[in-house]
């Protein structure tokens, strides 16, 4: 199981991309569990995480989400795919980045 963190400024824009991501690893056969949440909590869920990825109105705190993931990757959403909602090209960047 793949645990994928979407952190977003109030954790609503991202809830559509978490259903987008979820579908496209389900036609691809791969378990994964997709949460989404608002900067204010996400220290709760960091370390039970094996990707972050960051909305683009967040992407300014990636040091202090690295700094608190330890060795976990944390990605920036490509602001295109976010804004077009490409849950297909998230799902692929994810991973490739968990290779």
């Amino acid at each position: 199981m793949i645990n994928v963190l979407l952190i977003c400024s109030q954790g609503a824009s991202t809830s559509m991309m978490c259903k987008k991501i979820k579908q496209e690893a389900e036609k691809n056969g791969v378990e994964m569990n997709v949460k989404a949440v608002a900067i204010a909590v996400a220290n709760d869920y960091i370390l039970d995480s094996n990707i972050i990825l960051l909305g683009p109105q967040i992407r300014y705190m990636k040091q202090k989400v690295q700094d608190a993931s330890g060795s976990i990757p944390v990605l920036d959403i490509d602001m295109q795919a976010y804004g077009m909602m490409d849950g297909s090209k998230v799902y692929k960047q994810i991973m490739e980045n968990l290779k």
